[in-house]
């Protein structure tokens, strides 16, 4: 369609390498003005490019970085529950005593605070990805 069939000749190699030396003519300039306002119609034709897959890059990244954090903590978090059983097993013993010698009230507050206790440990692998995953919003 724009396409001349005519053999348009460049100039010389020292022409081209030397811009100054020779001025484009009127017979020039009308081509690159055709081609100046075609150029907006060429960028309207060509594929636009989403971020949707670099948000999907972020989002993998995310999910890497998380799950690293959390098996960091994992044998910390172990740690804390395996101490968990004996310390919350020596809690019910001494409230156990207390029951038996008469301070209920003390007993009781025992067996509460170390049932919570016991019940928060087991759930810190829960809390700790829960956490994670509201940090990693950020």
């Amino acid at each position: 369609m724009f396409k001349s069939n005519k053999i348009q000749t460049v100039g010389t190699v020292r022409e081209f390498l030397n811009p100054s030396i020779s001025t484009p003519s009127k017979k020039d300039i009308v081509p690159m003005l055709a081609t100046g306002a075609t150029f907006p119609l060429i960028l309207n034709t060509m594929p636009t490019f989403s971020f949707a897959e670099s948000v999907t890059t972020s989002a993998s990244v995310k999910a890497d970085v998380s799950q690293k954090i959390i098996t960091a903590f994992q044998p910390l978090t172990e740690l804390v529950q395996g101490l968990s059983y004996p310390i919350t097993f020596l809690v019910f013993s001494a409230a156990g005593i207390y029951w038996l010698i008469g301070n209920r009230p003390k007993a009781v507050e025992m067996l509460q605070g170390a049932t919570i206790g016991y019940i928060l440990v087991q759930l810190s692998p829960l809390l700790m990805r829960l956490l994670v995953s509201v940090t990693a919003g950020f």
